[in-house]
């Protein structure tokens, strides 16, 4: 397993008159984007295929595959405030990170990719109409992209099932 620290990134700010600003270059993990196109060594989007799930213990992962993943990886785990004996990743290093975090894994020829990242909004005021809303969150937290990541055959099914 090998940790992909630095990466190139588009990122496209939009704005509410629906012009963008695209600023491209070389990002690094642990840190948050606007709306980023991440490109991970030389991987054309035609070659490869990607799958990807949120990080809860429910249908998707057990409490246990969760707990194997928070610790392999580096992120923390939480029961829901309402759901009891619903658990979901966390990211607290800003408040408005309240969504669980999504793990991608991405397939590309014989090589494998993980990638850990979690969205908010930028603003807490956001959204602010039906266009932004469904664009989704803007900011991206990428908490981190591996080469051959150490899974179980069981939780790479699990990402996999449509």
């Amino acid at each position: 397993m090998k940790l992909i620290e630095n990466f190139y990134c588009i990122q496209s700010e939009i704005f509410g008159d629906g012009s963008t600003n695209n600023l491209e270059g070389i990002s690094s993990i642990k840190t948050e984007l606007i709306r980023p196109s991440i490109k991970i060594s030389n991987i054309e989007s035609a070659e490869k295929k990607t799958y990807t799930k949120r990080l809860v213990a429910d249908d998707t992962f057990t409490i246990n595959e969760l707990l194997f993943l928070s610790k392999t990886y580096g992120f923390e785990i939480e029961e829901h405030a309402r759901y009891e004996g619903y658990y979901v990743s966390v990211l607290k290093i800003h408040k408005l990170y309240n969504s669980p975090g999504d793990i991608t894994l991405i397939e590309s020829g014989d090589k494998e990719y993980l990638m850990i990242e979690f969205r908010r909004w930028q603003y807490e005021y956001q959204p602010r109409g039906a266009g932004e809303d469904s664009l989704g969150e803007d900011v991206t937290y990428i908490l981190g992209i591996w080469e051959s990541p150490l899974l179980t055959d069981e939780i790479i099914a699990k990402i996999k099932r449509r």
